[in-house]
This record gives C-alpha cells, sequence and structure tokens, in this order.
C-alpha cells in the first residue's frame, strides 16, 4: 500500500502541475487573443482618422462605413420622380436625389412643394438633392406657373441686356431663395455651352457666341448660388457647340480637340474656378478626343475633368434614357448604367431604377466595377452635401442604420412595367 502510495503521489503531483500549466497557457491565449482583437478594433477606429485629414472627408467616409451596397448605389442616382408612389420609393431605395419636372408643378401650389419636398427628405436616411431645370428663359419647371412667380425667370443674356452682370447676378440671387424656400436645393444650370450661330441647337438656351462672355456669366452666375448655399450644374460638358440634339438621336462631333480647348471648355474652366459643385456631361462624341465614344461614357474625358482640369466635385450624367446614348449600347438600360458608372460618373441621371441600380451592384459583384471607385463616388456626393449643408457637419445621419438589401436583390415585375413606362414619355426629353 505504502509503496502504491509513493507511485501514485508523483504522478497526482505531475498531473496537477499540467493542469496548472494548462489553464495558465489557456488564459495567457484568451489574454492574448482579446489583447489582439482590441488592437484591431482600435486600428479599425483609428484607421479612418489616420486615413482622411480632411473633417469634411473623414465624416463622409464615416458614413459610408454605414451603408450597404446598395444604399452606396442608390446615392449616384439622380433619379427621375416617379409619377406613382415617389414617397414610397425614395425610402425603400434611398436615391442620392429626386430630378423634379413641370407635371410636380403644374397643378400643385408652393405650400405643397415644400410639404411633398419636406416628406421626401423625412424617409430619407441620408438627406436628398431636389433638382430641378430653372435656366431662365425658354427653360423653366416652376416658375412659368403663376401660383409660384408673377413671371418667369428670364434668360441670362435677357437680364444682362437689360441690366448688365449686376442683374445676372440678383437673378441668380433670386432664383436661390425662391428654389430654397420650396424645398429645391440643386440647380440645373447654368448653360456654359457656346453656339456658333442661332441654327445651332443649343442657342435657345446659351448665353452668348462668344466663349469669354459665357465663362464671365458661369463665374457670376456659380458664385453667387455658392455665397448664397445653392447648388448649381454647369452643363453640357465639353459644349455642344454647333451639334445636333442628343435627346432624339446619335450625335457626332467632328470639330478637333484643340478647338475644344480654346473655346468650348473655357466656360467650364471657369466653373471649376468658381467651386462649382456639378458638371454635367453630355452625350456627344467627341471623335477627335476619344473616337466614337459618348462623352458620357468615355473614361479618357473624365480623367480629363479630374486631372487636367482639377475638377473634384460631382460629376453626373445627362439622362441615361436620352437616345443619344441608348442607342450606343443597343438600348440596354442596365449597361447603360453601368458604362457611365465605368466612365467615371459620380452620378447618373436615372429612369430605370429596377434595372439600373441592380446592374451597378452587379458589376460590383462580379469585379466589373471596383467598389473604391462606388465609395470615393459616394463620397463626393456626401462631401458636397456636408458643405451645402444638406448634412450637419460632424453629423453621422446613418449610425447606427445599417440597411437591408434582401428586398433589392430581385426585380419584380411591377417594377419592370414602372421603368418601361418611361419611355417616350416628357420626362425623358425633358431637358
Amino acid at each position: 500500500m505504502k509503496k502504491s502510495l509513493k507511485i501514485i503521489i508523483p504522478v497526482l503531483a505531475v498531473l496537477l502541475v499540467g493542469v496548472i500549466v494548462f489553464d495558465v497557457t489557456l488564459v495567457q491565449n484568451k489574454k492574448s487573443e482579446a489583447e489582439e482583437a482590441t488592437t484591431k478594433e482600435v486600428v479599425t477606429t483609428t484607421s479612418l482618422e489616420d486615413k482622411y485629414t480632411d473633417p469634411v472627408e473623414l465624416q463622409a467616409r464615416k458614413i459610408i462605413e454605414n451603408m450597404t451596397l446598395f444604399e452606396k448605389v442608390d446615392q449616384m442616382l439622380l433619379y427621375y420622380i416617379p409619377k406613382e408612389e415617389p414617397l414610397s420609393k425614395m425610402e425603400r431605395w434611398q436615391f442620392g436625389g429626386y430630378i423634379l419636372f413641370s407635371r410636380n408643378f403644374e397643378n400643385s401650389t408652393p405650400e405643397e412643394t415644400r410639404q411633398e419636398i419636406a416628406e421626401y427628405q423625412k424617409v430619407a436616411k441620408i438627406p436628398a438633392f431636389m433638382a430641378v431645370d430653372e435656366e431662365g428663359g425658354g427653360v423653366n419647371r416652376v416658375s412659368q406657373y403663376s401660383q409660384y412667380r408673377s413671371e418667369p425667370f428670364k434668360s441670362g443674356i435677357r437680364l444682362y441686356q437689360s441690366g448688365g452682370w449686376q442683374a445676372v447676378m440678383d437673378d441668380a440671387r433670386d432664383k436661390s431663395e425662391f428654389m430654397t424656400d420650396l424645398g429645391i436645393n440643386t440647380v440645373l444650370a447654368p448653360v456654359a455651352d457656346v453656339p456658333y450661330s442661332r441654327s445651332d441647337y443649343i442657342y435657345g438656351r446659351a448665353f452668348s457666341t462668344d466663349p469669354n462672355a459665357v465663362s464671365e456669366y458661369i463665374t457670376n452666375v456659380v458664385t453667387t448660388m455658392n455665397e448664397n448655399n445653392f447648388l448649381s450644374c454647369v452643363k453640357h460638358f465639353p459644349g455642344y457647340g454647333n451639334n445636333s440634339n442628343t435627346h432624339t438621336n446619335s450625335s457626332v462631333d467632328e470639330r478637333s480637340w484643340e478647338s475644344f480647348e480654346e473655346r468650348d471648355l473655357l466656360p467650364f474652366k471657369a466653373a471649376v474656378e468658381a467651386d462649382v459643385p456639378f458638371i454635367m456631361v453630355s452625350h456627344n462624341i467627341i471623335d477627335d478626343f476619344d473616337k466614337s465614344v459618348p462623352a458620357s461614357l468615355s473614361k479618357k474625358l473624365h480623367n480629363y475633368i479630374r486631372e487636367d482640369m482639377g475638377f473634384e466635385g460631382i460629376i453626373v450624367c445627362d439622362g441615361l434614357g436620352m437616345s443619344g446614348v441608348r442607342e450606343y449600347v443597343g438600348g440596354d438600360k442596365g449597361e447603360v448604367a453601368v458604362q457611365a458608372i465605368m466612365a467615371g460618373n459620380d452620378m447618373i441621371c436615372a429612369t430605370d431604377v429596377g434595372i439600373q441600380a441592380r446592374a451597378i451592384a452587379a458589376a460590383v459583384e462580379n469585379g466589373r466595377i471596383k467598389l473604391s471607385q462606388i465609395e470615393d463616388s459616394v463620397a463626393r456626393i456626401l462631401m458636397i452635401k456636408i458643405k451645402y449643408g444638406l448634412i450637419a457637419e460632424g453629423d453621422i445621419p446613418n449610425e447606427g442604420m445599417i440597411g437591408d438589401d434582401s428586398d433589392k436583390t430581385t426585380t419584380a415585375k411591377a417594377e419592370i412595367e414602372e421603368d418601361t413606362a418611361y419611355e417616350n414619355k416628357e420626362d425623358i426629353n425633358d431637358y
């Protein structure tokens, strides 16, 4: 018995030591794992601060952290406001913005418009652009109706002829205040195109055939609207000149690129210097710069805007329902949206959310479009929203509100029918 105890006791001691060593090791491992997790958490928390020193971009990137893929893609849609259920569609899709049309004002009052826009903004997790074409002269969506103004906004050239640059600036201030009061925060104007003669398609909407005069006009309008915290959008880059209407057909501009640099680009460069928030790109094919490719789908041209012109704001393409761009992709609504994003547009004037948003998201998931490109575009969109006060400084409006994309991944028959209903309607050719 004593002999057995002599054997058992050492064995038990060895086992006890082993258990103690195992427990200590386990505790140390768990401690190490916890420390490693804490370190990772600190890195995740501080990496944005380390990477983005600009407080506005840092705020934008923090907002992006809380967004699903579809929420990022949908921020890139400046969507033609649907005729049916615009409120529920904004709540579901979380568009970057709505474009309103004449039909939204014709039978409404200013108070009704204020209320409707306030409702759209209420359901938007991130405040939306509320945009309208109000160029003055022949293109007025709101002021043409007497319940809104006693007389419509005048064209830039008529203002100048009656009162010089002061009249132009007074009008830009008046327009900014008028639109802001209604809840509209963005105007798809001024027109920066430089036509050659009265016979040119864009002449009736342009300020002058003199590029220097147009440049001064653009500077005065953009600067005044910026001073009034109102967003402007110069169009139609790189300039229509004497080109034909891309709403109804494909249009090839055969002028030399040098002629653009000497003439058409001057007003757009003036707009960049004046810190314009939006540049809209046309569907014109500039054959000498990027042969056979519409400007709106030309990566080479978008690189020129970013790198050569130094533009840091939002690039948006003209309406994707227009024939001048749809014909290029054989009428494929999803493909035209994908190619527009691949080219470098931050936002697209979209007509077919059920098709286009899903096509872009699919292109990200299959690697055709890099997620980093999407996020860079969304960052620019959010930075403009912060800069112009749509998002309060330092605010993360969607913090802790990670969405659910499950209801957006399958195209419903009703959405296909709704999208098709836009074809050949006035909204497609409304600007």
